[in-house]
């Protein structure tokens, strides 16, 4: 379990905000090279140091992380998708960005538009993650695992059908396996994406007024789209 210590000043020096992470690159890489951490960590960096706020961003399981921000263990996760369920736990902050989520074929002859289509496939998923209960409302049959490289050689290997996740994301994957022109890809739909603030935390609401009040000056003075100009996201975000 991380600690969180917070001082009676919500914005002191000595203040630290511990925001879980996933392995999600671009925007959260668990080991980078060349000192590029992932677009959403240098983003959450750059608003803190505004309000002089140490931040930590320490990476696990996305099921784990989102356990731990859910019961206060860490003050929020450095991004997810709004749910109703996840309302309940988190305040979310503006827009952060936005991703493509849909469906990667291994066969590309299967007629596929939107999720019920799925019906007489297997389909992956990552565990936990918000599309895992999307699949399960529309009774599709899914195999879950905890990191999305798995999903993406089990369906080279042709022992799922279809992978639901997020395109920017796998397509580094798909890079690195040197799969890239292999799979056929659907769009479901544009899904926007927020930093995460555990409701369980006592100052988790200031710390949303701050984080939006960071977030409006890095878009304003550039910091914001120099980011993702770095990571290449701009005609993604």
């Amino acid at each position: 379990m991380f600690i969180v210590l917070f001082s009676t000043a919500v914005y002191s020096k000595t203040q630290i905000v511990v925001m879980a992470c996933n392995d999600f690159p671009p925007f959260k890489i668990e080991h980078p090279t060349d000192n590029n951490p992932g677009s959403d960590v240098e983003i959450l960096h750059e608003i803190f140091k505004l309000s002089k706020t140490e931040l930590q961003t320490p990476f696990m399981p996305w099921k784990r992380a989102l356990l731990e921000a859910q019961t206060g263990s860490v003050t929020g996760l450095c991004s997810c998708s709004k749910t109703k369920e996840r309302e309940k736990n988190f305040y979310f902050s503006n827009k952060m960005g936005s991703n493509s989520v849909g469906i990667f074929l291994s066969e590309p002859s299967v007629n596929i538009s939107k999720l019920a289509d799925l019906k007489d496939l297997t389909v992956g998923v990552v565990r936990g993650y918000n599309l895992e209960n999307e699949l399960i409302e529309k009774n599709i049959t899914t195999h879950t695992t905890s990191r999305t490289i798995e999903l993406i050689k089990m369906l080279d290997a042709k022992r799922i059908d279809a992978l639901y996740g997020y395109r920017t994301t796998i397509k580094v994957h798909l890079k690195e396996l040197k799969l890239e022109d292999k799979f056929n890809y659907i769009e479901i739909k544009n899904a926007p994406y927020f930093a995460c603030f555990s409701k369980q935390v006592s100052n988790s609401k200031e710390l949303l007024k701050s984080f939006n009040n960071g977030l409006e000056i890095i878009k304003k003075n550039g910091v914001y789209k120099n980011i993702l100009k770095k990571y290449h996201l701009l005609p993604y975000l």
